[in-house]
């Protein structure tokens, strides 16, 4: 062998051992590459641009979980909470899904995270037929960002926020635009302390552009049904949105047994007032201290909004058909001063 071919040899394997060493520099202990928490992944069928042509694939689930942290939504409640400890950090009206498309219970991991996502419609979903893939923006059903929760469930905003609090989704969980980039940004700094502010500002921008990041460690989430729900010594209860709870009075008595009442001296109408109560958007609470002592709710006074009944009021825009013995007084009509030996029927009376 020449020696010029010797030294070309020899500077190649001295190439090849400076690579190596780079490549297992970054290999951990167990042998699983590192990276870094919020270095934009590539998703499969994305292009230079951001654009998707296929819907995102969750991370896999990291062996690290973040301890004593978790993402608690209760679907009769319609909200989600952030549940640091025995702590709720924050609460957020959601809408969750219909009953004809309801959210799945269960426990889930959360890791990735889609900023400015790329609406595709759901392959198969009659739903979504005819539909097309919409781009980041305004006008995009998933808002501002995504959270899988599973492969084609998500946490993720809307454009739409009127129906938040009620279930009206088609399975996902969706929250207000600026509710979900809050949620994001806390989990990701609860994943990742080291992450700076200004890094997670930009990827919350507004834009065109899809960033696809996963958090260093998973968060937990629990999904629940719970009509009836302790907490401390208030008692909430909530609508049964799917017909699902069964006995709605069960689920109550077993509550207040948790809190130490004696259900045995609860009386029927205080239980008739919990569910009806309970059956309003968002539910209601009580202390327990006073729920063996309820009343009836009173009944809704209903709105006036035409000429006056004596005696009644109108909840009705249509004109009213008053009984053939009643006295109609037209609204603007001015009352004749009554002779002296008369009896005033007034409409405030009962």
């Amino acid at each position: 062998m020449s020696r010029s071919r010797a030294r070309t040899l020899g500077a190649f394997f001295v190439l090849t051992a400076a690579v190596a060493a780079v490549v297992f520099a970054r290999v951990n202990a167990s042998g699983e590459a590192t990276a870094s928490a919020l270095v934009p992944e590539p998703e499969p069928g994305a292009s230079a641009d951001g654009a998707r042509t296929d819907s995102a694939v969750p991370a896999k689930p990291r062996r690290q979980i973040v301890p004593d942290v978790e993402v608690v939504v209760n679907i009769p409640s319609g909200r989600l909470e952030l549940v640091q400890g025995d702590s709720v950090v924050q609460s957020y009206p959601v809408s969750v899904g219909s009953a004809r498309y309801p959210t799945p219970t269960g426990d889930f991991l959360l890791a990735t995270v889609i900023w400015n996502p790329w609406w595709t419609p759901p392959p198969g979903s009659a739903w979504a037929r005819n539909r097309e893939r919409t781009p980041p923006g305004p006008g995009n059903p998933m808002g501002r960002v995504k959270l899988h929760m599973d492969e084609l469930i998500y946490i993720h905003g809307t454009n739409s926020e009127g129906r938040l609090g009620a279930p009206a989704s088609h399975g996902c969980i969706r929250m207000s635009n600026a509710d979900v980039v809050d949620l994001a940004k806390r989990l990701t700094r609860i994943a990742d302390p080291s992450v700076e502010d200004a890094r997670l500002d930009r990827l919350a921008a507004p834009g065109k552009n899809e960033r696809h990041t996963v958090m260093t460690r998973s968060i937990r989430m629990r999904v629940t049904y719970d009509v009836a729900r302790l907490r401390g010594d208030r008692l909430h209860v909530y609508p049964d949105v799917y017909g699902k709870a069964g006995s709605y009075g069960a689920h109550v008595r077993r509550e207040l047994a948790r809190g130490g009442v004696d259900t045995a001296q609860v009386p029927a109408v205080a239980m008739q007032r919990l569910r009806a109560s309970g059956s309003a958007r968002g539910g209601a609470s009580f202390a327990l201290a006073d729920v063996p002592y309820l009343q009836p709710l009173p009944p809704a006074e209903p709105r006036e909004t035409g000429p006056r009944v004596l005696g009644t009021a109108v909840a009705s825009d249509a004109p009213p058909q008053a009984p053939a013995d009643t006295i109609v007084i037209p609204a603007a009509a001015p009352e004749p001063a009554p002779p002296a030996d008369s009896i005033v029927i007034t409409d405030d009376q009962p």
